[in-house]
Order: structure tokens, then sequence, then C-alpha cells
């Protein structure tokens, strides 16, 4: 009765891990861009400088996925899913759970009256 809650839990644990190394690699663009004036073309020009090691995808088994968007950019890992979900997360659709950092962070839709 306990094992499917379990495995709940060990998500939760595991999407919360991976966000925080994709907040760990958020800081090091933002230190990247302070010094450079820009973003890095690939997460590879972030070490050994700013990140020892750039943390990979521990969902897929893969780098992350770090596209230059724009003035900015968006990192995600494909979540628990397993599906790259082109960086959408549950809030933008249904089902999708890509775990990302959106930069510079889009302005909120207008909520109808």
């Amino acid at each position: 009765r306990m094992l499917p809650h379990f495995g709940k839990v060990q998500d939760a644990a595991d999407r919360m891990e991976q966000a925080e190394q994709n907040l760990h690699v958020a800081f090091s663009l933002a230190a990247f861009r302070s010094d450079n004036g820009r973003y890095p073309a690939n997460l590879d020009e972030l070490a050994p400088k700013y990140l020892a090691k750039i943390p990979g995808d521990m969902f897929s088994g893969k780098p992350l996925v770090y596209q230059l968007i724009d003035d900015g950019y968006l990192l995600y890992s494909v979540g628990v899913n397993e599906i790259d979900d082109d960086g959408q997360s549950k809030d933008d659709q249904p089902g999708a759970d890509d775990i990302r950092v959106r930069m510079p962070v889009p302005k909120p839709l207008a909520k109808a009256d």
C-alpha cells in the first residue's frame, strides 16, 4: 500500500533536486553574462570558471537543454515523464512536466475579467 506513495515522494524529491541544479546553472549563466555581456553559446563555456562541472538531466541521462532565445535563454530538464515537452511545464500544458528556467521571465498572461 505504501509503495505507490513512496514513488510519488521520490519523484517530488528528484524534481526538487533537478530544479536546484538548474538554478545553480542559472546563477552561473547570470555571472557569465555579467562578465562577458552575453550568455554563452553553450553550457560548456561555464566550466570550470563558473561551475566545476555542468550538471546533466537526471531524468534523461543527457545534457540539460539550453537554447538562446532573443536576449535570454531557456534551460530545462525533461522531467519525470522523460519526454521533451519543449520546455513546457504543467502550468503551460496539462501532462507537460519539464523543469525549466526561462530568462527573461515572461510577463504573466492578462486575466480575463
